[in-house]
């Protein structure tokens, strides 16, 4: 297809500097727009711009992710959600995704748009010379009219209690006109069709609201507007954009009117009522003719409102859609009303049933005293026995002409009663409905209105395996995970091993399963520096972790996810149980253990034991990296895994500092099946071999945080006393268990006491720099 696309002045488009861009576009059941529009933007005119997409794929049953993985796997990355989210949730979950990758801007594209070659660089020129603009719009024109534009940016209307579209309808408007001397047109709101937004600014404000379509991209522009930034459309960018105008549906007005509300009760809380008020006329309206299938879906999206619920419609559609073949079935006159068919193949259809006697089109002659002279007429005997009329705009002349009357949806025919009596109850009944929502508004505060109740937006989990020289065990570990119910995650398999061997098993599992295995080396053999290269690698917003020797239900991640939904933006960590299935009964081995500042642990404790989540606590919740989970942002915020702790006490560490920063440290009733193996660390859970390890990392955890809580002579008693219970005894007792030879033993304890020294001066050093830090910052 031609555009005609407006002549540009190179001038008015700056060189573009060095910048990274991440492309985001959401899709379901649409390959062939997608394809068309990754041809536009291999086709972009770009200068020291290195670009990546990512293609947000809802579940299609179409093969999009399998095409494009196939002839775009060099380009495009697919973000499986795994089910329908919506344009709002799957906007959202490829910004959750690319929001923490190293991009300067990212832009955000609809599946139906086709893009002019510089409408990325207009874009991206707007950002880069006024810093004042959060986020950058493009010129949308009409796929079908591509001189006419669908809009340039949008305003709130508090008249309508809606928004006015800026320049609709406009054609072969020049970009003077226009612009009139400003480098950019300042509006209220910018379609996502084609928005690009500063990274830092996802940041800043989060990402869309749960509001499956329609108005996700209001909000977030007035709430980007109420962060202090400027919402900007630059006219230089053009889109054609398939226009709503051909494409709407009746269930849209459920999503507008719902998700509007929310948007008002956020941001313009004196327009909700008003927008109640302002629909009534409408709604009667349809009911009066015959729409009142139209009225009640807007109905259902104020209650629904009212009772906060966001995300998909949960209720099913309150009309049902007929096919021809269903309504025509023996010859009829048939009235069509002339534009109701935006595609060839409903006129195809009535063609051939035209040709097969199954039809006969009636014509409304086009004088207008003919058409009165019908119109009384039919008051005694209808002249034509089908009318097929848009529910949009329909031509209401015809619907008293037809014995049976259907308006089309776009995908089928509602039928529907034109019988006063009918049609009157139907007004009373939409008056009726409006004014309790009205006064079920009126009556409530907004501060008291029902939170939503949606669950939040499906989260991409990383779940990282860091492993050692344990093949067999990892295999199986990685084909447990093909029976997760939660299937949104990716996994990264950290590896410290001294042979290829476990890279050769990696590959083997994922040509077998579906998800995506990543796999790093590296060395050293320390499993905190495993953990912060893993977390480096991950994309997902929360990093779940198990050992290799180890089995995860296929509940595992759901019963994680909801523990996070239940406490909201305090809760940074989440883990289980963890069960011993080398010994006889299945012994715990964590349970909702809690660790003091010593490092002493009490690792089962009751169901309803209380929470330890106090920043200045001396006992605190604690988790078995077997089965633990964190929030990646949180845990970059405290700088990941101290890697001094190579070793034991490494997530106990890291629990700590969390809680110590304010947020909360949670527990799950989900258990993890552990298989403990011999390692480079231990030949059993008793004979150990991490004597160094286990008296270093002690010594100095116990300093690093137990001396901001007691005095030194203090710490030295409980130091002194732990570490003759957790090392000293435990070696003697090798002795009489494992009848180990006296120089193993002494070798062990000098292991040992060479530990404790390093963590005592490592401890100090790092208490040292703490208290020159935080006086510092006085």
């Amino acid at each position: 297809m031609g555009f005609l696309s407006q002549p540009k002045s190179l001038s008015s488009i700056a060189h573009v500097s060095n910048s990274t861009i991440a492309i985001i576009i959401v899709t379901c059941n649409k390959i062939n727009s997608i394809c068309l529009l990754l041809e536009d933007i291999c086709k972009l005119k770009l200068s020291q711009t290195k670009i990546d997409i990512y293609v947000v794929d809802n579940n299609s049953s179409d093969g999009t992710q399998a095409y494009l993985e196939k002839f775009y796997f060099a380009n495009v990355r697919v973000l499986q959600t795994g089910k329908n989210l919506g344009g709002s949730g799957g906007f959202s979950y490829g910004l959750q995704v690319v929001s923490q990758l190293k991009y300067d801007y990212i832009w955000l594209l609809d599946d139906d748009v086709r893009l002019d070659p510089l409408a990325l660089s207009a874009l991206i020129t707007t950002l880069q010379k006024h810093p004042e603009v959060g986020v950058v719009g493009s010129q949308i024109c009409k796929l079908k009219a591509p001189n006419t534009i669908q809009e340039l940016g949008s305003f709130v209307n508090d008249a309508k209690a809606h928004l006015t579209i800026n320049w609709q309808n406009q054609s072969n408007i020049s970009y003077q006109d226009i612009l009139q001397g400003k480098p950019y047109i300042s509006v209220d709101v910018c379609a996502a069709a084609s928005l690009l937004l500063r990274r830092q600014l996802v940041q800043q404000i989060g990402v869309f609201e749960n509001y499956f379509l329609h108005f996700d991209d209001v909000e977030w522009c007035l709430r980007a507007q109420k962060a202090g930034w400027i919402v900007a459309v630059n006219p230089y960018s053009i889109i054609w954009h398939d226009s709503s105008d051909f494409k709407c549906r009746p269930w849209i007005n459920y999503y507008d009117e719902r998700n509007l509300c929310y948007c008002w009760q956020k941001h313009r809380p004196h327009l909700l009522l008003k927008r109640v008020i302002v629909n009534v006329p409408r709604l009667v309206y349809y009911a009066a003719t015959g729409r009142y299938f139209l009225a009640e879906l807007t109905i259902a999206g104020f209650q629904d409102f009212i009772n906060g619920i966001q995300g998909k419609m949960p209720r099913n559609l309150n009309y049902t859609e007929l096919s021809l073949a269903e309504i025509i079935q023996v010859p009829a006159k048939v009235l069509v009303q002339s534009f109701i068919y935006q595609d060839d193949g409903q006129s195809q259809l009535l063609k051939q049933m035209e040709s097969e006697q199954k039809l006969i089109p009636w014509c409304l002659p086009d004088k207008f005293g003919i058409h009165f002279c019908f119109w009384l007429a039919a008051w005694f005997k209808k002249p034509v026995d089908i009318a097929l009329v848009t529910y949009q705009h329909p031509e209401f002349f015809a619907l008293h002409l037809a014995k049976q009357v259907y308006y089309f949806t776009g995908n089928g025919y509602v039928p529907i009663s034109m019988n006063p009596l009918v049609l009157m109850q139907a007004v009373v009944k939409t008056a009726k409905q409006m004014w309790q929502i009205y006064w079920q508004i009126h009556k409530l505060k907004l501060s008291q209105m029902p939170k939503p109740k949606s669950t939040p937006l499906d989260t991409l989990v990383s779940i990282i395996i860091c492993t050692s020289d344990r093949p067999i065990f990892l295999e199986k570990a990685l084909q447990a995970l093909a029976l997760i119910n939660y299937q949104k995650f990716e996994v990264i398999v950290v590896d410290a091993s001294s042979t290829t061997e476990t890279k050769e098993i990696v590959s083997k599992v994922a040509s077998k399963h579906s998800f995506k295995i990543n796999f790093l080396r590296v060395e050293p053999k320390n499993i905190s520096y495993s953990r912060n290269m893993g977390i480096k690698l991950a994309t997902g917003s929360i990093v779940a972790f198990f050992d290799d020797d180890a089995i995860p239900p296929s509940e595992w991640l759901e019963q994680l996810l909801n523990i996070y939904s239940q406490h909201g933006e305090k809760c940074a960590a989440v883990g289980g149980t963890v069960r011993d299935l080398t010994r006889p009964g299945y012994p715990l081995q964590f349970h909702r253990g809690i660790t003091n500042v010593f490092s002493e642990t009490i690792a089962i404790r009751r169901d309803d034991a209380a929470n330890y989540n106090q920043a200045n606590g001396f006992w605190f919740n604690g988790l078995m990296g077997t089965n633990s989970s964190f929030r990646k942002d949180l845990l970059e915020k405290i700088n990941g895994y101290d890697e001094f702790f190579d070793y034991y006490l490494d997530e106990t560490d890291v629990c700590l500092r969390l809680i110590q920063a304010g947020y909360e440290v949670h527990y799950a009733d989900v258990a993890v099946d552990h298989y403990p193996q011999p390692s480079h660390n231990r030949i059993d859970q008793t004979h150990l071999t991490c004597w160094y390890s286990l008296a270093k990392n002690t010594t100095y955890f116990a300093v690093k945080h137990g001396l901001r809580k007691v005095v030194l002579p203090v710490l030295i008693i409980r130091l002194t006393s732990l570490l003759i219970y957790r090392c000293l005894l435990r070696i003697i007792r090798l002795k009489f268990t494992h009848n180990l030879p006296n120089t193993v033993l002494f070798n062990y304890i000098k292991q040992a006491f060479h530990g404790m020294c390093v963590g005592w001066q490592s401890g100090f050093q790092n208490h040292k720099l703490m208290f020159e830090k935080a006086e510092l910052s006085k």
